[in-house]
């Protein structure tokens, strides 16, 4: 190869890797800032890829520009690039990310707490499916406004924003209300008529305070020696009528009759006329006189009599 034919070859060469790359515009960009910068708009924007060119728009949102503004910001800052029609456009939007109902619940809780005990309540909105759509970047903080809440039926009203620091951030009316709840002794496993509830068979439960009847049993110790007067299903909360003394007694049984003082111990047979368990009242006939009677169990098959005034002071 002569010299000049090696010059123009590298001429070409050095001319080849020289040129800089034509720049391209992005049909639909994402940006996790609050600023819009000319790289995000252009691939190859050269040096001043970095230049702030616009406002990125708010979180969960997107803005559009035309191939005017477009041929005018690029002209504005030195690159190398005009539309190919007026239809051309670039669409930018904010990378966001969702802070889901349970971020917002356990806020507001915290914000509901500080004006009144909570102790084991929960929280329901009215829209299950509230949350806040917030920049990428954005902190959880989530501030709470204006909050009311009705003591009565705990219908509560609220505005969120999200993140908390930043005061141009949307406020969002949420609503709902505080359910208390209460923690109710139930059964593990079904119980049927003459089995007698043990206190292995009870677990505590929490349930809703406004689903719970004004009869309901609070207490485990109102169940333990008792049985169901019916068939009872587990995990349900139980009432006074749900459960008895267990029978001892029952009706058409020949009993002992006990009438005792201080001074002497009688006893005679009867015939009971009514079921009965431990400490029941039932009646009682002496089947000698035919004398209907009121006794108390105190045993199976064994009843007591109240003495009459006069015997019972001597």
């Amino acid at each position: 190869m002569t010299r000049l034919a090696f010059l123009v070859s590298l001429a070409l060469l050095v001319g080849i890797d020289g040129a800089a790359a034509q720049p391209t515009l992005k049909a639909a960009a994402t940006v996790a800032s609050d600023v819009i910068r000319l790289g995000d708009l252009f691939s190859d924007a050269g040096p001043h890829a970095d230049d702030v060119v616009a406002p990125a728009p708010p979180p969960g949102s997107r803005t559009i520009f035309n191939a005017q503004w477009l041929a005018t910001t690029a002209s504005e800052h030195q690159l190398d690039w005009e539309p190919q029609s007026r239809f051309e456009q670039a669409s930018v939007e904010r990378a966001t990310r969702v802070i889901g109902t349970d971020a917002v619940i356990s806020r507001l809780l915290d914000e509901i707490g500080r004006r009144q005990s909570i102790d084991g309540a929960q929280l329901e909105l009215d829209d299950p499916g509230f949350r806040l759509v917030v920049a990428k970047e954005a902190s959880d903080a989530i501030a709470v406004d204006g909050l009311t809440i009705d003591p009565r039926s705990g219908r509560f009203s609220a505005l969120v924003q999200a993140p908390a620091e930043d005061a141009a951030a949307e406020q969002q009316r949420v609503t709902g209300r505080l359910i208390r709840m209460v923690h109710l002794p139930t059964l593990t496993h079904a119980l049927a008529p003459g089995e007698t509830i043990a206190a292995g068979d009870i677990e505590i439960m929490p349930l809703r305070a406004d689903r719970v009847g004004a009869d309901v049993i609070l207490e485990p110790r109102e169940l333990i020696g008792k049985t169901p007067r019916r068939a009872l299903r587990a995990h349900e909360p139980l009432h006074s009528a749900d459960v008895q003394v267990p029978i001892v007694v029952h009706k058409g049984d020949l009993v002992t009759i006990v009438l005792e003082t201080r001074a002497m111990r009688l006893t005679t047979q009867g015939k009971a006329l009514d079921d009965g368990g431990l400490g029941a009242a039932i009646r009682v006939a002496n089947t000698k006189s035919g004398r209907v009677i009121d006794a108390a169990v105190v045993a199976g098959n064994l009843v007591t009599v109240a003495a009459p005034a006069q015997l019972a002071v001597r």
